[in-house]
């Protein structure tokens, strides 16, 4: 008897595999679209069909419909599909009773109780009604003053939902367990990155969120949720998109994605369902938190980006022994450091590209307020295939503290270019690059000085 028991419960499990459960999966791409996998129990008889599967997002790529029958392999097949989404609404509803009887309530005002209009509809275009009534009179009525519009039908061909209608061959009957794929824009996702600042400035706590935006035209209701990270080729058409979204914030104690390589690009799973609304903006936290992760801080002039100003960056290893070592997706790092009443302040941020492991990552989160710069061009010369310039710059420390500014300057590639002097040690960084290292004692001045000649 154990045996038959044991026997009928794997029948049982087994069935219920396509026992009618509805489930969804979307993986979404950084790059404004997603692969929607839904299975649903479908009802079909022998022969032809007409099946229409709702609640597809409005953002859908038909072409793109893949269809599954799980549980009948090779037994039911799609011969034509139609995407229906010219849903119901007052415009397109009017739009179908044109030359058709409508009844209108129009709205009275003070004493006037107001009065309908019965007639045939022959526009409904700049905010009017064209009626024309028994009597063969034409009426315009203003949408201002409707109260309501009386039809005494729904149009065929309209829906409440986005839609895919299929004509389907089916050598079979009875319910069957079915899965459709299909791709839709406006979904993206990208990386959100908090990063905080020690008191000293030598080290940062990095956490990491994942910002989901769907604006897709569908509910993911419970779904297994997939990002890739990568630069996935795709031929884009321009669409208009809308941004009415609410913002879900959703923390797990532990790491919720699970994140490995998957084919160039890198694969990161929710270890939980969860839904993503339409017009809605959900964060996950993807991170564990990194600690004291060290970082330089560097003062860096460059003239060509920005004549007047010095730069404030950050540099750190992508590095495990510094809590990290892992594939960063592209994204905005926003910084933050204490102040002395223990108060997070936001001190800048930027934005990081797709990094791997092992890299060093430099963020610009603005300039520095006391340390004014003066540039001169102090002379030059233009002789045959050849110029020769001398060059001033001039930084002033007004910090209580000494500095070490880094002083890039950049000449073009194609040109054999050489220092002549220097006030300055100095280092050719590239083709087109010489640094500079300027150490200037607190509320003091020092300038650059030099010459260079460049030859083509």
């Amino acid at each position: 008897m154990r045996t038959i028991v044991s026997i009928l419960t794997i029948l049982f499990v087994s069935s219920g595999l396509f026992a009618g459960d509805s489930s969804t999966a979307v993986t979404v791409y950084n790059n404004n679209f997603g692969v929607v996998k839904e299975q649903r129990p479908i009802v079909f008889e022998t022969g032809l069909n007409t099946i229409r599967f709702a609640d597809v997002a409005s953002s859908i790529e038909p072409a793109s419909v893949s269809f599954q029958c799980l549980s009948a392999p090779g037994k039911i097949a799609i011969l034509e599909q139609n995407y229906e989404y010219d849903l119901v609404g007052t415009s397109s509803l009017l739009n179908r009773y044109l030359d058709k009887p409508i009844t209108v309530s129009i709205r009275g005002s003070g004493a006037d109780a107001g009065k309908e209009a019965e007639g045939v509809l022959l526009a409904a275009r700049d905010n009017n009604l064209i009626i024309k009534n028994s009597e063969g009179l034409i009426e315009i009525i203003s949408q201002d003053s409707i109260e309501n519009i009386s039809l005494s039908q729904l149009p065929d061909n309209l829906v409440t939902r986005p839609t895919l209608i299929w004509l389907a061959q089916s050598e079979t009957a009875g319910s069957q367990q079915c899965e459709v794929t299909y791709t839709t824009t406006n979904i993206g996702w990208s990386a959100d990155y908090s990063a905080i600042l020690s008191a000293d400035e030598n080290a940062l706590d990095i956490s990491g969120w994942v910002t989901i935006d769907n604006r897709s035209g569908a509910t993911y209701k419970d779904a297994m949720i997939k990002l890739i990270a990568g630069d996935v080729r795709r031929v884009e058409e321009f669409r208009p998109v809308r941004r009415e979204m609410d913002l879900v914030y959703a923390q797990a104690a532990a790491p919720a994605f699970e994140e490995k390589p998957f084919m160039e690009y890198h694969l990161y799973t929710l270890g939980r369902r969860s839904t993503i609304n339409n017009n809605q903006t959900k964060q996950i936290e993807f991170i564990t938190p990194a600690l004291g992760v060290p970082a330089k801080k560097i003062y860096l002039y460059e003239r060509q980006k920005k004549n007047d100003k010095v730069q404030i960056k950050f540099e750190f290893e992508n590095k495990k022994e510094n809590s990290l070592g892992i594939a960063l997706p592209k994204g905005k790092v926003h910084v933050f450091k204490k102040d002395t009443d223990d108060s997070l302040e936001f001190v800048g941020e930027d934005l990081i590209d797709h990094t791997p492991k092992d890299e060093k990552l430099s963020l610009y989160i603005g300039d520095v307020f006391d340390i004014a710069v003066e540039y001169k061009l102090l002379d030059s010369r233009v002789e045959r295939r050849a110029r020769w310039e001398k060059h001033s710059i001039e930084l002033r420390n007004r910090k209580d503290s000494a500095v070490t500014i880094f002083v890039d300057e950049k000449f073009p590639a194609w040109a054999n270019w050489k220092i002549d002097e220097s006030s300055h040690s100095y280092v050719k960084r590239d083709a087109s690059t010489v640094r500079f290292t300027v150490e200037i004692a607190a509320n003091t001045t020092a300038a650059v000085e030099y010459s260079v000649t460049q030859k083509w």
